[in-house]
């Protein structure tokens, strides 16, 4: 059995649904496939905080209404970095909602449906179709375990963490794309819905705790989702040390600090993972694009993977429609992508990892010293501190701070320098795949610095 349509997406999350409803807005022919019900589509571990900016210009693209009445918990307007000093947190802007993920799913699954798009669902996705070195279609087995070959001009991968599509590409195809996937990329995470027997104190703050026997990214997160619910978690790489460590039980560990047995009711807990490194440098290739999770998406700093995806979703959409209207399908043809993911949320993304990074380097212990003595402030931490210039006598400030210990105003002076230096490159991303060897090279030098 063989069907054909004009684009193929592979995962109905909020990249899947945005690229859907872009394609079949143009008048193109859209399949989307989910391994999931129709009704359990959208239900998915997360954080469930989303940027207001980032999804009210998503929905605008989409031509959709914003998250609406029961689809939002509460709002939110800060993200909180902090360790276990009663105070000396840092505090970065952080206007948006939190959203029941589900209902809200759900709603823009129906938004697709209601444009055009094909759904079929509890399809499993087995491995993409190449032939001469261009993405023509995928295998699938569907729910009575048939195997079926549809085949289609474009194929958007937006399969989750997992990339079931990337990752089973043949080694040949497009060297410029990064096809593996390890331990490193993704973190394990357990997150609990919890009620609490009294309101707490986080209304409209979502909440990093840096814990000391959290391994790397090294935070348990208090997200506030009503007046007395939580949405908590942790999650971290399971490498060397930690590969056996149970999340489960570092999560209980940390909980007891805060909220000890017997002080709130779980309503919901559950596992899964999520990226937890820089985007794809590059995330297409001939008759393929990479978007949300599938591409490492997400902030590495909170894991906020919804609105990115939303997002690159749609850019996905834009240019596959672009490359619909002219027949033609090669790299170069999508290459625009990348450089609007870039511009958008990627060289953001690609600063946030460099700061992952050097919290974990320098640990809980030392971020309070650091924070204590105010040789780290939260203007450091946003864009325009990273790119600001600084005086002698703010170096000279900091250096009577951080006295006796010089090498943590080493490392955090580099880690500074190295995010300068990558927003600045990332500003420069090529505008075609002729120059994104030498592009590549050197961003990966520069994350060489830090690592």
């Amino acid at each position: 059995m063989k069907d054909s349509y004009d684009v193929i997406v592979v995962g109905a999350g909020p990249a899947g649904v945005a690229t859907s409803i872009i394609c079949r807005k143009k008048g193109f022919k859209v399949l989307l496939l989910d391994k999931k019900k129709k009704g359990k589509i959208g239900d998915k571990v997360c954080g469930e905080a989303i940027s207001k900016k980032t999804v009210h210009c998503a929905v605008e693209k989409l031509g959709v209404d914003p998250p609406q009445e029961d689809e939002v918990n509460t709002l939110i307007e800060e993200l909180v970095l902090r360790t276990a000093l009663p105070k000396n947190h840092i505090i970065l802007p952080a206007i948006g909602y939190m959203v029941d993920r589900h209902k809200f799913g759900q709603r823009l699954l129906s938004d697709a449906i209601k444009a055009g798009v094909i759904l079929k669902e509890q399809f499993r996705v087995k491995e993409p179709i190449v032939e001469n070195s261009k993405v023509i279609g995928i295998l699938v087995k569907d729910i009575e375990n048939n195997l079926i070959e549809i085949h289609s001009k474009m194929v958007i991968d937006c399969s989750g963490t997992m990339a079931t599509i990337r990752i089973n590409l043949p080694e040949e195809y497009e060297p410029f794309l990064n096809k593996s996937l390890t331990k490193e990329d993704f973190a394990p995470c357990y997150r609990e819905i919890i009620e609490l027997n009294k309101n707490h104190d986080l209304e409209g703050k979502i909440v990093l705790q840096y814990e000391m026997d959290i391994p790397e990214p090294g935070y348990i997160w208090f997200f506030a989702d009503g007046e007395n619910r939580l949405n908590c978690g942790t999650g971290f790489i399971k490498v060397g040390k930690h590969a056996k460590k149970s999340v489960k039980s570092v999560y209980f560990q940390a909980m007891e600090k805060y909220y000890p047995k017997g002080t709130y009711k779980t309503l919901d807990g559950r596992g899964d993972v999520v990226p937890i490194r820089a985007p794809l440098w590059n995330a297409v290739g001939d008759g393929l694009i990479v978007a949300g999770d599938a591409a490492f998406h997400a902030d590495p700093l909170t894991a906020e993977g919804h609105g990115p995806a939303l997002l690159a979703g749609c850019f996905a959409g834009e240019v596959a429609c672009e490359a619909l209207e002219k027949n033609s399908f090669k790299l170069e043809d999508l290459w625009k992508y990348n450089t609007l993911v870039m511009k958008e949320f990627g060289a953001d993304h690609a600063r946030a990892r460099i700061l992952t990074i050097v919290l974990e380097k320098i640990g809980p212990k030392k971020l309070e010293f650091l924070l204590k003595r105010k040789v780290v402030k939260q203007e450091d931490l946003t864009s325009a501190g990273i790119l600001k210039k600084r005086s002698f006598i703010d170096y000279l400030d900091r250096v009577i701070k951080c006295f006796p210990k010089y090498g943590l105003l080493l490392i955090m002076k580099k880690a500074i320098s190295t995010s300068k230096a990558v927003a600045n490159h990332c500003k420069a991303y090529p505008t075609s795949p002729d120059d994104y060897e030498t592009w590549n090279s050197k961003v990966l030098e520069l994350y060489s610095w830090i690592s």
